[in-house]
């Protein structure tokens, strides 16, 4: 088994979870075990500790099961309390290469990568490319030399969408929009098997010491006359289906409405590659917000205007002299606004 971790500051302190210890205590079972420890920021390839879990008794005479569930509590402590103590530092998050450390290694093996998923660097910057994701187009868009071929390695990424610290937590639309990148890379370099272990890490907190940047998740804003609505809180990664918690979202937005009160609707993305698929994209999430809203309540005819602008008109620039994307701004264009005339007021 190799397990593999990133161990940053906006991360949960690494520890292991039951269906880790179960899968190694399966391993244990069949015969000879090796745990090797991949830490962010090692040597490229290189390995932080390497130790034989193995459970035999002084005499080498494995037959009694009292004596290997002994050996294997006192191997697992040990190898807990190591895990306990790993801390990153370095001032990226770059699980895909933890995870081509651990591929590069010859033969099968069992690899658990434990780590939030936030890439901070090429070629998943998610700091620029944000949640709210073409799942398929980011998988596709690794490079073929990103990993090693995974055949005949067992995959298990453990802790995704975990954060900590300065990291805001993940709505659940794109917790999983995370989690499908994940398991497409792994599917896509041909590992016998790709699994997403969602039991909470309980390591408590994080022992990083080094700050890493943050992927901008939005947050809804309501001022007088205008509601600002991230995608990653409205939609599913890449479509125009609502998220889980999106209808009470919307029903906030319900209650601004009364008889006198019209509003214009305007869905945008941050720049990409396809102008007509973000128009599409966008105009059919502006009649799906439209629609929610008339579903709570308000009236059809109170929208003077329903739009998907795509990113034709962003709310602010998004792409620096480089062409590359600023996140901060692409962040703020990945989004539904609501403009509103005569709003209902409290009271």
């Amino acid at each position: 088994m190799r397990i593999g971790v990133t161990a940053s500051a906006n991360e949960p302190r690494v520890a292991l979870t039951r269906t880790v210890v179960d899968r190694l205590s399966e391993a244990v079972e069949q015969g000879v075990t090796r745990v090797v420890v991949y830490r962010q920021g090692e040597d490229s390839g290189g390995a932080y500790s390497d130790q034989d879990f193995t459970v035999r008794d002084g005499n080498e005479v494995e037959s009694d099961g009292a004596l290997r569930e002994l050996g294997f509590e006192q191997n697992l402590n040990r190898l807990t309390g190591q895990l306990g103590g790993l801390a990153g530092d370095d001032d990226d998050l770059d699980p895909l290469a933890v995870l081509s450390d651990m591929a590069s290694a010859p033969g099968p093996a069992v690899l658990v990568l434990q780590t939030s998923g936030l890439q901070t660097t090429d070629p998943l910057d998610l700091t620029r490319l944000g949640l709210d994701l073409d799942v398929p187009a980011v998988v596709a868009s690794v490079p073929d030399d990103a990993l090693p071929e995974l055949t005949g390695k067992d995959v298990i990424f453990s802790g995704l969408g975990q954060v900590f610290g300065d990291q805001p937590p993940l709505p659940p639309a794109a917790r999983d929009a995370l989690v499908a990148v994940w398991l497409g890379i792994c599917a896509r370099f041909h590992a016998k098997s790709c699994a997403h272990d969602a039991e909470p890490v309980a390591g408590g907190a994080s022992i990083g010491r080094a700050e890493v940047p943050v992927v901008d998740v939005g947050g809804v804003v309501h001022e007088d006359a205008s509601v600002h609505l991230p995608n990653s809180v409205l939609f599913k990664a890449g479509t125009d289906e609502l998220a889980p918690g999106a209808r009470e979202v919307l029903a906030e937005v319900a209650e601004k409405f009364d008889n006198r009160t019209t509003a214009r609707v305007v869905a945008r993305t941050a720049t990409s590659a396809s102008a007509p698929a973000a128009v599409n994209l966008t105009q059919r999430r502006s009649q799906r917000v439209v629609s929610t809203l008339v579903e709570l309540g308000v009236s059809r005819a109170a929208f003077t205007e329903v739009l998907g602008a795509g990113f034709a008109s962003p709310l602010e620039p998004d792409l620096d002299g480089s062409g590359d994307l600023i996140p901060g701004a692409a962040a703020r264009n990945r989004s539904v606004v609501v403009d509103l005339a005569d709003p209902r007021t409290s009271g």
